[in-house]
């Protein structure tokens, strides 16, 4: 049997400020990820498949968007730890978009 996910709510309420297929899309994952839990121990190299391991734990991502979790082998549980937007700054030299252009597939 499956893992539970544990979503807390107010992670879930942040759900709904997502577009519809990157919810669903991290629904997916989420589910994959806990059927997966019952074959693979949280340490497993397997995991690399699906998330990136560090010492704050898993994560994935889906078009734009961060999940963190840790899996609890002891409750059998996904628990879903963060979820937030990737944004990315860049320098302002990258601001300016008479540069460079020439160079870009959108040009040609």
């Amino acid at each position: 049997m499956s893992y539970a996910i544990d979503l807390p709510d107010h992670l879930f309420s942040l759900m709904d400020l997502l577009p519809r297929r990157t919810c669903a899309t991290i629904h997916l994952m989420l589910a994959r990820i806990a059927e997966l839990a019952t074959l693979w121990p949280p340490d497993d190299w397997q995991w690399e498949q699906f998330a990136y391991h560090d010492d704050q734990g898993l994560r994935f991502y889906v078009q734009g968007c961060c999940v963190r979790f840790s899996l609890d082998p002891e409750t059998r549980r996904v628990v879903v730890r963060e979820l937030g937007r990737v944004v990315v700054h860049l320098p302002s030299e990258f601001h300016d978009f008479e540069a460079g252009s020439e160079g870009s597939p959108a040009a040609q």
